[in-house]
């Protein structure tokens, strides 16, 4: 009787990792009218657009001016851990110290012994991923009564899967770099090497504190170029804030975090249905149903920008409600300090923050903006086009976690209720 129970669910865990496994990845597909997500392959593809170039997965359609600096993602299926020294060491990198903590590991500076370069390395359980996500087909609680109609990913192995195919193939001076994914089919962790941004995120959890104008310009734009690189390669971030915004000793801003982005193609824009992202930066729109992609990123710039220049939230409450409910409904105002801000700073978080979507400025609006462009040097052209129509990238997702990893995790699991 034990045997059967067993195999039994031996059979049911096969079956999960079976279904979570995502071999060749290809990017979601969405359509303009129900937003729902269409597996659209390459013929279909190559058939609809005359111009269509099959793109590597390093490159996007529309790469930056300085692209030829990118250098191509590692990765190594073979991880040695030496804890013998006085720093652990990862292959070739030495563990210094924690600089962050997530929901599923933490990031450590880690020192690439044989290029003397630092780093930032996310150590990662594949065990508290497959936890978190819902081992036995459990899936976590949604956060919001849209989320099962939608093409974003929930669980939390392939929100990592995504997070790595996208950072494969982005290449930008205002996006994060991954530089080498450490994934060993026998061990639990999968470390994520990220280039080191010294100076972390732009700013903390609103406390009040406020960064001087021409400082807060110089980083939406870096903000502005890398929002409009992504969203002309067909990908939306959907958690645009300050804590994703990272900082490196050169100055220069770099978007981070995509694990809830999203990728379209086929059309200008992505109709969402869902709510992801953090709360106080989601966009008014997204609280009453369907919504497009680009739109809620500019919002959520908008938050961004006046969380830099006031130090608060423009829209707050007590509990998620009643914030809810102040975004979708509290006009937009500035704090008593007003004064010190200029005119034209105003008027473009107007615009920002215009609850209607359909009059909400664009990307291509925002660098024509004076307070932006306010000495008409701001870079016009920031991306290239390679391609015009579809898009579709042939480009493979590492393998998060393998078969001989699950089947010592699955004898693991058996061994403990056997006690």
């Amino acid at each position: 009787m034990i045997v059967l129970l067993i195999l039994i669910c031996t059979l049911v865990i096969v079956i999960k990792f079976t279904m979570l496994k995502l071999p060749n990845f290809q990017p979601a597909c969405y359509g303009t009218s129900n937003g729902s997500e269409v597996n659209q392959q390459a013929s279909d593809v190559r058939a609809s657009s005359p111009d269509f170039k099959c793109v590597g997965s390093s490159r996007l359609p529309f790469p930056p001016v300085s692209s030829n600096s990118r250098h191509p993602l590692k990765q190594n299926q073979h991880v040695k851990v030496d804890n013998t020294c006085q720093y652990t060491q990862i292959n070739q990198y030495l563990l210094k110290r924690s600089i962050g903590q997530g929901s599923y590991g933490i990031v450590q500076l880690a020192h690439d012994t044989l290029n003397n370069v630092d780093y930032a390395m996310k150590i990662m359980s594949r065990k508290k991923l497959l936890q978190k996500g819902g081992f036995f087909g459990r899936q976590a609680p949604q956060r919001n009564k849209f989320a099962k109609n939608s093409g974003t990913i929930s669980h939390p192995l392939d929100r990592l899967r995504r997070e790595i195919a996208v950072l494969q193939k982005v290449d930008h001076p205002n996006v994060v770099k991954l530089v080498e994914v450490l994934d060993d089919p026998a061990q639990d962790n999968l470390y994520l090497v990220f280039e080191l941004l010294e100076l972390g995120p732009v700013a903390d959890v609103p406390n009040g504190n406020r960064i001087e104008e021409t400082q807060a310009r110089k980083y939406f734009r870096d903000l502005l170029l890398g929002i409009e690189y992504l969203h002309r390669n067909h990908i939306v971030h959907r958690d645009v804030k300050p804590a994703n915004l990272l900082v490196g000793r050169d100055g220069r801003l770099r978007i981070a975090d995509f694990g809830v982005c999203t990728e379209f193609c086929g059309s200008e824009d992505v109709l969402l249905d869902n709510t992801v992202g953090t709360p106080a930066f989601v966009a008014p729109e997204q609280l009453t149903g369907q919504f497009y992609g680009k739109a809620a990123d500019i919002w959520a710039m908008g938050i961004t920008l006046y969380v830099l220049i006031y130090g608060i939230l423009p829209f707050s409450g007590t509990n998620v409600l009643t914030l809810y409910e102040s975004i979708r409904n509290q006009e937009l105002s500035f704090p008593g300090v007003q004064d010190l801000t200029s005119a034209l700073l105003k008027d473009l978080l107007t615009r920002l923050l215009c609850k209607d979507p359909s009059q909400r400025i664009t990307v291509s609006e925002i660098k024509e903006h004076p307070w932006v462009d306010s000495r008409r040097s701001f870079r016009k052209e920031n991306c290239v086009s390679e391609t015009d129509g579809a898009i579709f990238v042939e480009g493979l997702l590492p393998e998060v976690f393998s078969v001989p990893y699950f089947a010592s995790l699955v004898k693991s699991v058996f061994s403990q209720h056997s006690v």
